[in-house]
């Protein structure tokens, strides 16, 4: 097969790869919002990475795309943002009710910030990129993302040390969505097409796209932890189950205090 009749396939099957990771995108999105929004459980991603979720999508969507598919693409991704950020919104008084209540009644005003810095920034970083010849465009060597919010779930995981927002089904769409969207569509077009796209095999690159699965691997780890050490009640809140140990000793001691003295 010639170069030009394996690149003729490499393109369309890197395509189908993005577009299946995009799916699993969109369905991890969907259930992040849907496991917070019915239930007074904590909100599913983190604030960093929601509001660079927002900046990035922004950006992209009104300067970067070229094609009506790209920004459609990035338009879906934003509208269905709505469901993420009402369930932080809604979820987050709660959330920093022990830690911060200043934050959690500033929610909006904090996400707005951070959104709109971020997308300053972001813009800053694209015009540049998009304005050396080689570097926007064609070329693909030493372009690389990772998905930062990997990252940033499994720290607020651990911090939080339960599970609410979250479930095996999102971190399975997520993990997949990583997989297919930066790994395989990457590797089809590397084999297919190295010269354009040598970026996979640099060492920094490789560093990322590593540390972007072994997040998702931890986890899952920490997920099967954590889940094992929660209580849901019938409303849908979620304690901690040394947590709800203490409650139920306080109450039990409440409880014994106020029975009348027979002796």
């Amino acid at each position: 097969m010639g170069l030009n009749a394996l690149r003729f396939w490499v393109v369309p099957l890197s395509i189908v790869a993005l577009g299946l990771g995009v799916v699993f995108w969109d369905a991890t999105y969907i259930l992040m919002a849907r496991c917070s929004m019915p239930k007074k459980v904590p909100y599913s991603t983190p604030l960093m990475g929601l509001a660079l979720k927002l900046n990035w999508e922004i950006v992209y969507a009104l300067y970067v795309s070229e094609t009506p598919l790209e920004i459609a693409g990035f338009t879906i991704w934003s509208l269905l943002d709505i469901g993420l950020i009402y369930t932080t919104v809604k979820c987050a008084p709660l959330e920093w009710k022990r830690s911060s209540l200043w934050i959690g009644q500033n929610i909006v005003a904090i996400l707005s910030l951070m959104t709109a810095v971020g997308c300053i920034g972001h813009f800053t970083f694209v015009s540049r990129w998009l304005s050396e010849s080689g570097i926007g465009r064609g070329d693909k060597r030493g372009k690389w993302d990772f998905d930062r919010d990997d990252i940033g779930s499994l720290a607020m995981l651990l911090v939080r040390g339960h599970s609410g927002g979250t479930s095996y089904t999102i971190w399975f769409c997520g993990t997949l969505r990583t997989v297919i969207d930066l790994g395989l569509s990457s590797a089809i077009l590397w084999y297919g097409w190295s010269e354009a796209h040598g970026y996979l095999t640099k060492p920094f690159d490789l560093f990322l796209l590593g540390t972007t699965i072994l997040a998702n691997l931890m986890y899952l780890i920490g997920l099967w932890k954590v889940r094992a050490t929660v209580v849901v009640l019938a409303d849908g809140r979620i304690l901690i189950d040394q947590l709800l140990q203490q409650v139920s000793h306080a109450k039990a001691w409440s409880e014994n205090c106020q029975q009348p003295n027979t002796g």
